[in-house]
């Protein structure tokens, strides 16, 4: 009977140890517990006068075993006493290796394709032609992959419709202005004075609401005018454009009830977005574009926008 304390036996995964086994086993972990560096180590259990295992390939292994330990050297004293720091390092070691194994597990296609929406995805990209029907990226894609601010189909879009070509630098940074300007809530612009952004904006949000509408027809759960609305915030846009042409900060800022650390934030963040499309400019080799992304750069970064003060840096 198991739940008798005299018959009862210590079991492990493999083997069933008796309580005199265990008694042994006891004994020897005591032993351990009282060893210190430079000790004499206790003798080894044996299989069979101490443990009681019956198991041939087992007593086998375990008399392997006792002879692999036997036959190693002898630590010198410099090496023991950082026995336990090494054995440290080399688990940090293995725990490393197994997140990195799982890192790019993660990453991996195989894993991306669980993803519901991942062949989705894919048929997005061929359609919109970042992809060819080889899965391989072309060059509307690489363009695509030097967009790291803002949305990045969206602002491929906006590339390659050729919405820019016809803009002033100040007027192109102004419309980009849109892929990295983040608050909801600003007041709409007012366009009055400047039709040619107006045709502009209207232009990107309509290849915005197309990139959604492209995402719809293959499956994803998305509103193609929530989808351009959250892409596209056109409420510097005027301010961006003033700012641009060379006009005070803080008459800039009165074109918009936005705050002006909003605004700093924004133009810091625009500076960045000029340099995504310098780069991809210099893919497409459109050199026309390039020189104008270079001097729109040359005209935000000026002033207060990019003094070295503390302000500015805890805005970017």
């Amino acid at each position: 009977d198991d739940s008798d304390p005299n018959t009862s036996s210590f079991r492990t995964s493999k083997h069933t140890l008796t309580p005199d086994a265990a008694a042994c086993a006891c004994r020897a972990l005591a032993d351990l517990d009282r060893l210190r560096f430079g000790a004499t180590p206790p003798k080894p259990l044996h299989p069979t006068k101490d443990l009681k295992i019956a198991d041939l390939a087992t007593v086998e292994a375990m008399h392997l075993h006792g002879a692999l330990v036997t036959s190693l050297p002898v630590l010198p004293a410099s090496v023991s006493t950082k026995l336990r720091t090494f054995t440290a390092l080399l688990s940090a070691m293995r725990v490393l290796r197994n997140r990195i194994g799982d890192t790019e597990h993660a990453v991996s296609d195989a894993n991306l394709r669980q993803m519901p929406d991942f062949e989705q995805r894919v048929r997005v990209l061929r359609r919109m032609g970042y992809l060819d029907h080889d899965k391989t990226v072309t060059l509307k894609g690489r363009v695509a992959c030097e967009i790291a601010t803002g949305d990045e189909l969206v602002g491929t879009e906006i590339i390659f419709s050729g919405v820019l070509t016809d803009l002033s630098p100040e007027q192109a940074v102004a419309v980009l202005s849109a892929l990295v300007f983040q608050e909801k809530n600003a007041s709409a612009p007012d366009f009055s004075a400047s039709p040619e952004l107006k045709d502009a904006c209207a232009s990107c949000f309509a290849l915005a609401v197309g990139a959604g509408e492209t995402q719809v027809r293959e499956g994803l759960q998305i509103d193609p005018s929530e989808y351009a609305s959250s892409s596209l915030k056109f409420g510097l846009v005027e301010v961006v454009n003033e700012w641009a042409k060379g006009c005070a900060f803080g008459d800039a800022c009165s074109f918009s009830d936005v705050r002006e650390g909003s605004v700093v934030r924004t133009i810091t963040r625009l500076d960045e977005m000029t340099r995504d499309v310098r780069n991809a400019a210099r893919i497409m080799g459109d050199s026309l574009l390039f020189q104008k992304m270079e001097l729109a750069s040359t005209m935000i970064k000026r002033d207060i926008v990019f003094s070295a003060s503390l302000y500015v840096a805890g805005a970017k």
